[in-house]
């Protein structure tokens, strides 16, 4: 078993229309692929927000446990790590936006850049970031006020 987290849209549907409800578990009928066939899902819940589309502010984040059979798929291009895809999922809870800035903000600068790159902040969420990373300017204005004139580098 492994606890992790899945992005769907105000009405707990996936990308692709699946219907899910808060306290249900699914079964996968198939046999288990990795982006062909089963319930994928983040141990990162900022990792989710990549199958969110165009920036989107209307998703939620649902914590989920995967079990039954399990694959692991590291995406290294794009720098994406432990997502996984499991033939049974558990959606045990709604997560509240509030704890997901929180988790993020207060781990590492990484997660925050993920973040901040892939969905739309309020002002009082980027002054919380401001506060604790002063040195994520570039980053904010590129993603968060579109100012794509800027050269991003990548923080080592």
């Amino acid at each position: 078993m492994i606890k992790g987290y899945k992005s769907l849209d105000n009405n707990l549907k996936n990308m692709y229309g699946f219907q899910y409800e808060i306290g249900k578990k699914y079964l996968l009928n198939g046999e288990l692929k990795w982006k062909e066939n089963g319930f994928h899902f983040c141990t990162y819940m900022e990792d989710t927000l990549r199958y969110i589309k165009d920036f989107n502010t209307d998703f939620k984040i649902v914590e989920v446990i995967g079990s039954g059979d399990i694959v692991k798929y590291d995406d290294e291009y794009y720098g994406y790590y432990d997502m996984y895809a499991s033939s049974v999922l558990e959606i045990i809870r709604e997560i509240k936006r509030e704890e997901l800035i929180n988790e993020v903000i207060n781990s590492n600068v990484f997660r925050v850049e993920r973040l901040i790159s892939s969905i739309k902040l309020t002002e009082d969420e980027l002054f919380l970031i401001k506060e604790k990373y002063k040195y994520l300017d570039d980053i904010i204005n590129y993603y968060q006020y579109n100012q794509k004139n800027l050269t991003l580098k990548k923080l080592e």
